[in-house]
């Protein structure tokens, strides 16, 4: 039996500015050809590169990637609402699509006379259409509104409507755009709910979302794209942890580009240099990558022209935004640290990291004895921690505290159980 979805090699491109079909405007694009011709790599974007994926019946699919990574052309292609540059696309089952918000629907027709145009649309007759009347409206939960015309819907609204048509036709394969994300809570809960329903009786489904949280809860599967290729094909958790990373990276590049780099803080020949931050893992050895359960070593070598009995060192952990995740002080611990003239070296070493998954770096400080003034500051190089929870969305927070659950039992009550 062959896939009832696949992809072969698909490439889509599309050209970038206006394109007018008017005689004029083709005169005058011929006319501009014959003065200059722009080069092919800026008239064209490539919204899929050679992406290739097979889906059995029954499985789920995530698309996952950044904005314009090629998710919603990948939709579109397998809706047939464009066509591919290249490649082939095999469909075997029918299909229903979410993608757009209000996508089919006549917005001067009642939200009734839609689901009959929709249901027909999808190749539903007109008895098929009444018998599943009553469950869409019930589950769009939209009965008071169904004979008004769509236009006056919210946004919200129409999602209802447009979700509750596409699933409750019970398609052989489902394609759902972030459209989802525009309904409210409940709702979103009661879409997860059938789409799991969907699954259970064999539907395919193809899910488009920017929330990993809902990914992982419908897809066991993902495809990460990025600048229309494929990244990543498989688990959907190494597909996230992946998808992570470079947002960290990118958005680590960003804080880079935007801060520069750190300087010393006095100007001119400082009296303590930091000449360089090393971070060690729990054996020693130097590393830019941790567990979030592992120790830390944050190695500070500095090369100091003269004594001082009593500096205050000042560690920041930065994330890769430039949030400040903790700030330690070797005063406020009551260390005291003489710097000696020459080198040295300063450690501290966390354990364990605890912070959650994600890029970050170390800036250390060194201040005077009154933690009044700086006296030299610099940056380490980036490092990487695994495991835990996903830290570039910030509900999650920063870190992840050691913790216990305990649950009180309740002692069993005879009066409570006689009454039972």
């Amino acid at each position: 039996m062959p896939p009832i979805v696949r992809f072969e090699n698909v490439s889509k491109r599309y050209r970038l500015g206006l394109t007018r079909t008017s005689i004029p405007a083709a005169v005058a694009r011929w006319l501009r050809g014959r003065t200059r011709s722009a080069p092919p790599e800026t008239r064209y974007h490539w919204a899929l590169r050679d992406v290739s994926f097979e889906l059995e019946p029954g499985q789920s699919l995530a698309l996952i990637g950044p904005n314009g990574a090629g998710k919603t052309t990948t939709l579109k292609l397998l809706a047939n609402i464009t066509r591919p540059t290249s490649g082939r696309i095999g469909i075997h089952g029918n299909l229903s699509a979410l993608i757009e918000l209000g996508a089919g629907f006549h917005p001067d027709l009642t939200g009734r006379e839609n689901i009959f145009l929709n249901g027909t649309i999808l190749g539903l007759s007109r008895r098929e259409i009444e018998q599943k009347f009553d469950e869409i409206v019930a589950f769009s939960e939209l009965e008071h509104f169904i004979d008004t015309p769509v236009k006056r819907y919210s946004s919200g609204m129409t999602v209802r409507l447009g979700f509750s048509v596409a699933s409750c036709i019970e398609p052989d394969i489902l394609l759902v755009d972030e459209v989802l994300a525009v309904g409210d809570a409940n709702f979103r809960q009661k879409c997860i709910q059938r789409i799991k329903e969907l699954l259970a009786k064999g539907t395919t489904v193809i899910f488009v979302s920017h929330n990993l949280w809902l990914v992982r809860a419908v897809c066991p599967l993902s495809l990460y794209l990025h600048q229309g290729q494929v990244r990543f094909f498989g688990d959907t958790d190494q597909a996230i942890a992946l998808y992570d990373r470079a947002i960290h990276e990118a958005r680590a590049a960003k804080h880079q580009r935007t801060n520069g780099p750190e300087h010393p803080g006095h100007e001119g020949d400082p009296l303590v240099e930091i000449t360089g931050i090393e971070l060690r893992d729990r054996a020693g050895r130097l590393t830019s990558e941790v567990t979030n359960e592992e120790s830390l070593s944050i190695h500070v070598h500095y090369m100091s022209r003269q004594a001082f009995p009593d500096a205050n060192v000042v560690i920041r952990i930065l994330r890769s935004d430039g949030l400040t995740c903790c700030m330690l002080r070797s005063r406020a611990d009551g260390v005291r640290i003489p710097l000696v003239q020459g080198s040295g070296t300063i450690a501290l070493t966390i354990s364990p990291v605890q912070l959650y998954g994600g890029m970050y770096y170390v800036q250390a400080i060194i201040r005077d004895r009154d933690d009044v003034g700086g006296i030299t500051s610099a940056t380490s190089d980036w490092f990487y921690v695994t495991g835990g929870a996903l830290s570039h969305q910030e509900m999650n927070g920063v870190f992840e505290p050691h913790h216990e659950w305990h649950v009180d039992v309740a002692q069993r009550d005879p009066d409570i159980l006689e009454a039972g």
